[in-house]
């Protein structure tokens, strides 16, 4: 769905923005362009003009109430069809990157892979106890998607993060249960043990 926004428009004389309720109008919109521009859809502009001015003015609409709300319930099924569509497109290409990334992370030096797939490298191995799955641990960690961006740390925090190992990703629980206490470890989860299909 391409955006066509410039070819129903006649040249229109700039308006004067000396006011504040000028100043407002337009800063709104250039936002709901910006806005429409962003999510591909398709806008008249003109009509967007005449509908603001209509209902600004409490003029008879050129519409019924029946066929207005017919067709912002078609806008919203098709926005969310395209929604939806996009979000499993790249559900699926990011859970293929993932499955590429871990099945060559498993033939490197160091790293263990799991029944469950999940993967880790010790680092540092700690002397401690092992916690359990109700147990609450402090931890450091660095969460880093496969291409190195770092998505969430303790360090922005600046302190370690605290929490029951229950109530963290099946991931970490997993592997949190198999550290003693003082190790450092690099841990790969893969998706399903982590947020699924959703990105971070």
């Amino acid at each position: 769905m391409g955006l066509a926004m410039s070819t129903t428009m006649a040249a229109t004389t700039a308006p004067s923005l000396n006011s504040d309720v000028d100043k407002l109008s337009y800063s709104i919109g250039i936002d709901l362009g910006k806005n429409f521009k962003r999510q591909g859809i398709d806008i008249n502009p003109e009509a967007l003009t005449k509908g603001l001015q209509d209902g600004i003015n409490d003029a008879p609409s050129l519409l019924t109430e029946q066929q207005m709300r017919e067709v912002l319930s078609k806008f919203q099924h098709d926005l969310m069809a395209k929604r939806t569509a996009e979000f499993n497109k790249k559900a699926e290409e990011n859970k293929a990157k993932g499955e590429a990334f871990l099945k060559e992370n498993k033939a490197k030096e160091g790293v263990v892979t799991l029944p469950s797939g999940l993967q880790y490298k010790i680092i540092k191995a700690g002397t401690g106890d092992k916690p359990g799955k109700d147990d609450t641990v402090t931890v450091e960690y660095t969460g880093r998607l496969i291409n190195g961006e770092v998505f969430d740390s303790t360090d922005k925090a600046g302190k370690p993060a605290t929490f029951k190992l229950s109530q963290v990703i099946p991931g970490w629980t997993e592997a949190l249960q198999l550290m003693p206490s003082g190790s450092t470890w690099e841990i790969y989860v893969p998706a399903d043990l982590a947020y699924g299909p959703r990105t971070v």
